[in-house]
């Protein structure tokens, strides 16, 4: 896919109404759809756009709230309490393939004596792409101390993320899994113990997302706070701008007050500073504060001169001050382009049991 055509798709992922955060996103043809902006919450509908000699074509479907696509043909499962019940595999769902598109292989999960397997609700694989939404009811795995994860493709790396289940903004935490050798990957709890939507990440030849839901009877490793900033890009050799977004995760608590000041400086020294916008009125997880724009300033920035561009970012959280600097595109992150990491003086409060937990 073209970086005009990814564009294009991003613009229209921007153009989805507040109401309507969840969107599905079809690209076929042997395109790779980068979303740049999350989705969040529940499902409220898919819009699938698929890649045509013309243009792109649109269709919305107006779907209930908590639609699981991927649940209309799951086979019912046995009650995991059956005393009697020998070692067996859960019947997986069907894999989501709209039109001609091919879904990847399922995902394995083992824990104690059993196993599911789980297909992509979010995938880019094959000749193209969808993007859709987590289930609400996720299939379950009960308390075991730890599962295996198995995928049948080499050379792929899986994230998970734990989010409180039945918390539509609940704290998230992400951690990588473990490799074991022969294509599988060791997960331990995350976090403190308690019921958790665990979403797997797998990246490869290609990328996919799935479900479960594991109570975790032990407490994990509790998060860090991270941070990232995105203004400049760089399709196809030109320095240019999708957007100025600047996001903030796993703070001790969401502050009541928050605001940015940004500095862009081309190589040139000639710079731009501005505020960010802080986004309101959609749910973002407990700790998480995000900036959205302005846009104008990012396209301002994108003609100050040539890279490399220096950011620096001015914090303000409920009064206490904070500051940062990067190099782009120096240091983008891989698989977050063109986003940048930033590291902040002093060090951002930390969500830790003495004072926050709940």
């Amino acid at each position: 896919m073209t970086e005009d055509l990814e564009r294009r798709l991003e613009d229209l992922t921007a153009r989805v109404p507040e109401g309507r955060p969840d969107v599905a996103f079809v690209v076929t043809g042997g395109g790779r759809l980068k979303r740049r902006r999350a989705a969040l919450g529940a499902l409220a509908s898919i819009a699938m756009i698929g890649v045509v000699a013309v243009g792109l074509i649109a269709i919305d479907l107006d779907l209930p709230r908590g639609f699981d696509p991927t649940a209309q043909t799951a086979a019912p499962t046995e009650h995991r309490s059956d005393p009697e019940k020998s070692p067996a595999v859960a019947p997986s769902n069907q894999p989501l393939e709209p039109g001609d598109l091919k879904a990847p292989p399922p995902v394995t999960v083992r824990f104690s004596d059993q196993s599911i397997d789980l297909h992509a609700w979010t995938y880019c694989y094959g000749n193209g792409c969808i993007n859709g939404a987590p289930p609400d009811n996720p299939p379950e795995v009960g308390q075991p101390g730890e599962v295996i994860v198995e995928f049948p493709l080499s050379e792929w790396s899986f994230t998970a993320s734990f989010s409180p289940a039945g918390e539509e903004c609940g704290r998230i935490q992400q951690v990588p899994l473990k490799p074991t050798g022969d294509r599988k990957f060791l997960l331990r709890p995350a976090g403190y113990a308690g019921a958790y939507d665990v979403t797997l990440f797998g990246r490869g030849n290609g990328s996919l997302s799935t479900t479960f839901r594991w109570t975790t009877p032990t407490d994990g490793p509790l998060p860090n706070p991270k941070a990232r900033l995105a203004v400049l890009a760089n399709p196809d050799g030109d320095i240019d701008s999708y957007g100025v977004e600047l996001e903030v995760t796993n703070l001790a608590r969401t502050p009541r007050r928050a605001s940015a000041t940004v500095t862009v400086e081309a190589s040139s020294g000639d710079a731009l500073s501005f505020k960010v916008t802080r986004a309101d009125g959609r749910c973002f997880p407990e700790g998480t504060v995000y900036w959205d724009g302005p846009d104008s300033e990012g396209l301002a920035a994108a003609e100050l001169g040539n890279q490399p561009f220096t950011y620096k970012v001015e914090l303000m959280l409920d009064g206490e001050r904070y500051v940062a600097s990067a190099t782009w595109p120096d240091d983008e992150i891989a698989g977050n382009e063109p986003s940048v990491p930033l590291h902040f003086t002093p060090n951002l409060p930390l969500f830790r049991s003495s004072t926050m937990r709940s």
